[in-house]
């Protein structure tokens, strides 16, 4: 197994251990609570605020992993992708270079 598939899996689990106990804390104290929006008073289940404010760290949390993780573009895939658009401008036909004009006649 890779090490990459090995962090893949701790993370997998550490997050299924943190959102069961998040259920059960979620659970036992579901009454409900004032919070200070601004500068409004809202009256809001804690439960809800918990599973809210665990799923907005846990959205921010997997961008941050996805744009670490992507691999990275390598220098000689760039230098190759620049090496054909060069070719392609070369030869393109352009009208102050008669000789790149192909016409049926040269056939």
């Amino acid at each position: 197994m890779t090490e990459m598939k090995k962090k893949i899996q701790i993370s997998f689990w550490f997050f299924i251990a943190l959102a069961i106990l998040l259920a059960i804390f979620s659970v036992q104290n579901a009454g409900i609570i004032e919070v200070q929006v601004l500068w409004f008073p809202v009256n809001v289940s804690l439960s809800i605020l918990l599973i809210g404010t665990f799923i907005t760290g846990l959205v921010i949390g997997a961008l941050y992993a996805y744009n670490k993780f992507l691999p990275k573009p390598t220098k000689a895939k760039s230098d190759a992708s620049e090496t054909l658009k060069e070719k392609d401008k070369n030869t393109k036909k352009s009208p102050s270079n008669p000789e790149h004009d192909v016409s049926p006649k040269d056939f």
